[in-house]
């Protein structure tokens, strides 16, 4: 349901980005996505700090979380180059043959409005990762300091802020001439993009596994086979491992799980433009596992190109539809 919800802003926004091409000029969303982006990271780090579960096993659970994190990251990045140089050699989804253009010339193409216009606000990749990692870090220590009223935890603020950004997305896409062109081009090769992002996750996952003694192989894969998708993944692993484990030790994992998956997604958004520059432009749709319809869509279409929107989003829905099944599956063994 949460899905749809985000697909149907995202199209609304599509639709009009499609209707008022021609009369509007669409250059701001490049800020005003990357500052909304901020502000859904100060959000999540506002509800990470003021959870006083993770924020307690943070000292203890923080290391395992990220050495999962950063492997199942690593494995799906190295995995996504591989296909990206072998599947993809004429660097975009469209059929062999027909180049699109590079997406700094389509920024300047079809973004522009005049002189005026700015890529991402002029702000380096560097600058954008400072910014990115600071609203996260100020949203978690504000969360811990600040008791945040029931009332407004119940108003759910981060899913309207993602309904917003998810909307200017939408327009960014819809304002675009050449998606069109680029969406009927797209090839069968492109289920090579999910499978590398499971098997490379999986399989880095288990080796991540040999150095934590505490958890089987099976429990880390659990972890892992969440992608990013903190909620879902965390709910099922605490649910699901209590017969096993005990209710306690149950608890650890599904805190772990939480904390892994959160960190894929803040390594994604973080990340997105480094990973480009050394893994090629399908690594960070691989790293942002789940959450490359929603979430981490933003920084990739700002990091790959527009042209790779719809590789991204038909990533997510594979991704996204394997997380019950692979957490399920691998908390019964």
């Amino acid at each position: 349901m949460f899905s749809l919800k985000v697909i149907a802003v995202m199209a609304a926004g599509v639709l009009a980005g499609r209707l008022a091409r021609k009369s509007c000029c669409f250059a701001f969303l490049d800020k005003s996505i990357f500052y909304t982006v901020l502000l859904l990271l100060f959000w999540m780090g506002v509800e990470v700090g003021g959870n006083p579960h993770v924020t307690r096993s943070l000292v203890s659970l923080g290391g395992q979380a990220l050495l999962l994190a950063v492997a199942g990251t690593l494995g799906s990045v190295l995995l996504a180059k591989w296909v990206y140089a072998r599947f993809f050699p004429e660097s975009c989804p469209a059929k062999p043959g027909r180049r699109m253009p590079a997406p700094e010339d389509e920024a300047t193409a079809v973004w522009s409005c005049g002189p005026a216009s700015e890529k991402a606000g002029n702000l380096s990749s560097w600058k954008s990762t400072l910014f990115t990692l600071a609203a996260f870090a100020t949203g978690g220590v504000s969360g811990y300091a600040v008791s945040i009223p029931d009332s407004v935890k119940d108003l759910d603020i981060s899913l309207y802020i993602l309904y917003a950004l998810m909307l200017q997305v939408g327009m960014n896409i819809g304002s675009d001439p050449k998606i069109a062109e680029t969406l009927r081009q797209i090839r069968p090769r492109l289920v090579l993009v999910p499978l590398a992002t499971w098997i490379g996750t999986l399989s880095f996952t288990a080796l991540a596994s040999l150095l934590l003694s505490k958890w089987s192989l099976w429990d880390c894969l659990a972890v892992g086979s969440g992608f990013a998708y903190y909620s879902l993944s965390s709910i099922l692993i605490t649910e699901l491992k209590g017969a096993g484990l005990g209710v306690a030790m149950a608890a650890e994992l599904g805190v772990i799980a939480l904390i892994a998956n959160i960190l894929r997604e803040i390594i994604t958004i973080v990340g997105a433009p480094l990973f480009v520059r050394c893994f090629g432009k399908l690594a960070p749709i691989c790293a942002g596992g789940a959450t490359t319809l929603d979430t981490t869509l933003p920084a990739i279409t700002q990091a790959c190109g527009k042209e790779w929107v719809f590789v991204s989003m038909f990533h997510a829905v594979l991704v996204d539809l394997s997380v019950p099944f692979l957490v399920s599956f691998f908390c019964g063994l």
